[in-house]
């Protein structure tokens, strides 16, 4: 580790990448793309790359990261060139240059499954991590609503995993059984599930739960925050109408 940096209190931009091809231009080519509509205000003095689950082993973890030189907004066409035929072609991007990544010592890894979008850190932080929720102050979403259904007595199950064919099929935020039915409850970070793709998943997701017989509860991460009470009384009701949990 770099002594002199690991001591300062310069600001990280978590980014995301869920695609080989976005990994080895960052790596090779030094830049990164953010859509300009979901671009932080906040200055940052570095990036680190968050690569998702589509990584294999090396997904669900933070392995890299680089100081920002500059930054530019540039449409998307004139950053891929060769995917002009991309429907957001037009879209307008913010284009973050970069020196050369260096490699973390020890990988972060998201052991408690955190839903990750853009967030910032601090180069103290991401130099002595090594799980994502140790990088921000703020508790994830699930860690807030799990402590809470413990506090009133709500029993569930964290990351229940939904079996078909002998594969996960989903996995739930938390599960809740009850004598006469189940409830799944999602905790919805709103950045991440804004994005109609995701909104088509999600919604693909419920209709097979509510098939299975599953009630759905999708709480945003700001009702979490500032009506907690809210959600965990709409649980218990819930938890009644179905005949009390088991």
């Amino acid at each position: 580790k770099d002594k002199g940096m690991e001591a300062s209190g310069d600001v990280v931009l978590i980014g995301v990448v869920n695609r080989q091809k976005d990994l080895e231009i960052a790596l090779n080519e030094h830049w990164y793309r953010i859509p300009n509509r979901y671009a932080p205000k906040r200055r940052a003095d570095y990036l680190a790359l968050y690569q998702t689950h589509c990584f294999g082993k090396m997904g669900r973890a933070i392995n890299y990261y680089a100081r920002i030189r500059d930054s530019k907004l540039m449409p998307r066409r004139e950053l891929l060139p060769d995917e002009l035929n991309h429907p957001k072609r037009e879209e307008v991007y913010k284009k973050l240059y970069l020196e050369p990544f260096k490699q973390l010592s020890t990988r972060i890894e998201n052991r408690s499954r955190r839903r990750v979008s853009f967030g910032f850190t601090t180069l103290k932080r991401l130099l002595g991590s090594d799980e994502i929720s140790q990088l921000f102050d703020i508790l994830p979403l699930e860690e807030i609503m799990g402590r809470a259904m413990k506090e009133n007595n709500i029993k569930s199950f964290h990351e229940y995993c939904l079996m078909e064919n002998r594969r996960c099929h989903y996995r739930l935020d938390f599960a809740i059984f009850c004598k006469d039915g189940k409830i799944a409850v999602e905790c919805d970070n709103e950045k991440w599930h804004q994005g109609l793709s995701q909104q088509a998943k999600d919604s693909r997701r419920d209709r097979w739960l509510k098939q299975h017989n599953w009630v759905v509860f999708h709480f945003p991460g700001r009702k979490i925050k500032e009506e907690l009470n809210i959600c965990i009384d709409e649980l218990k009701k819930t938890a009644i109408a179905l005949g009390g949990i088991i």
